[in-house]
């Protein structure tokens, strides 16, 4: 009886053990995941956000597409179409749109659609994101700039003469394949201005490093007063802005005239991130330069989008294969933030949630990591977006 009894344990116990080896021991994160978005958020990915026509979904869809561009799986390109289909009519006229460079990130989907599909209305739909951030000749542009011409990273008094890395992401990867795929240079120019523009701002030449945002007034709670810097260095804003100048300098030619200071400016930023990685577990922490301070966390968004930026750098060229083991070991250490949720299929562990920025480290640290998915009413997406744009290029 005793023998029966055990027999019948160690079945249960190994029902129980199957999936948990089949995640770890699968490397193929990036179907993984893109698989069960599908299935848990239907009829499209504003099922998980309900923020609509933005970034807080398109960053998840974008990461899908590099899978797709990987495995060719239709259902892939069905799922991002869906989404796309519920903003843009038929004409090609969005609706929803917002005035903030968060809002201008969906465009790049729209320019993948139209290259997979040759569907005019995603081309019109493109131009329209371009003309609404850039304006035209008939209609004048409703985003704000700065005295110095930088855009404010969102149209509202809170971000007045506000500039941040992460807006460099959310605009300028467009700007710059919008432009190279229909021959519009003011795209282009517009894209490698406000980058280099920003990074001029923020960027500390000691430690390699951009600080969060800059306030051109040195009036902001968390401004230096004399240089308009932020406080502290965050960790998804640097995966935010090494990604922007991967995916810049992966579409421009290398004869442009920017590309030389854009590839100067990835080579440095890739120095200051590898300094800063934890030796430990190959992360970078929420304050990637402050990794001793009690409170400070691996944060998996900026770590994927690390991986993602420092790996496409090594493909092109752009860094040396020494790099390979930062991105080996980085990639190796956000695996581990891999579990199971409880519909038995794979979520990202500790990331931290929506924020802008803050007064100080002691604040950055205040918000506390997040899952995805989670038992809690509130989602959040950069996880996922950084999981699978990190798959995209370490899975291939």
């Amino acid at each position: 009886m005793k023998l029966y009894s055990m027999k019948i344990y160690f079945f249960i116990s190994y029902l129980f053990i199957i999936p948990i080896l089949g995640i770890a021991q699968s490397t193929n994160f990036g179907e993984q995941f893109s698989n069960a978005i599908i299935i848990r958020y239907q009829p499209t990915i504003d099922e998980l956000t309900h923020k609509g026509w933005d970034h807080s979904n398109s960053i998840i869809l974008h990461g899908m597409e590099k899978i797709y561009l990987n495995t060719r799986n239709p259902e892939y390109l069905t799922y991002i179409q869906a989404f796309v289909d519920s903003f843009v009519d038929e004409d090609g006229k969005i609706s929803a749109l917002k005035a903030e460079l968060d809002g201008i990130h969906p465009g790049m989907l729209c320019l993948f659609l139209y290259e997979e599909t040759g569907d005019k209305k995603y081309k019109v739909a493109a131009t329209k994101m371009r003309n609404y951030l850039l304006g035209t000749a008939s209609s004048s542009i409703i985003f704000n700039k700065t005295p110095d011409g930088g855009y404010w990273h969102k149209n509202n008094d809170h971000y007045n003469d506000v500039m941040t890395i992460d807006g460099a992401y959310m605009a300028n990867p467009f700007l710059v394949k919008y432009g190279i795929m229909f021959n519009d240079s003011l795209s282009i120019e517009t894209a490698t201005f406000q980058t280099l523009l920003v990074a001029s701002r923020t960027f500390n030449i000691d430690s390699h490093l951009p600080y969060h945002g800059w306030d051109y007034r040195k009036n902001k709670s968390w401004a230096n007063t004399i240089t308009g810097t932020s406080t502290e260095v965050w960790s998804r804003s640097i995966g935010w802005f090494s990604m922007a100048l991967a995916d810049m300098l992966e579409s421009l030619p290398p004869t442009h005239k920017d590309f030389q200071n854009l590839l100067y400016l990835y080579q440095r930023l890739a120095i200051g991130i590898r300094n800063t990685q934890n030796n430990n577990d190959g992360l970078w922490y929420q304050l990637i330069n402050h990794k001793e301070l009690p409170g400070n966390y691996p944060e998996t968004s900026g770590s994927g989008m690390i991986i993602y930026a420092l790996q496409k750098g090594i493909t092109n060229g752009w860094l040396d294969v020494s790099y390979l083991e930062v991105t080996e070991k980085g990639w190796n250490g956000l695996k581990t933030f891999i579990s199971l949720y409880t519909d038995g299929k794979p979520l990202i562990k500790s990331f931290c949630p929506g924020m802008g920025i803050k007064d100080s480290a002691e604040d950055y640290l205040a918000v506390r990591p997040v899952d995805c998915p989670s038992t809690a009413a509130k989602q959040h997406p950069h996880g996922y977006c950084a999981i699978l744009m990190a798959a995209s290029v370490m899975e291939k």
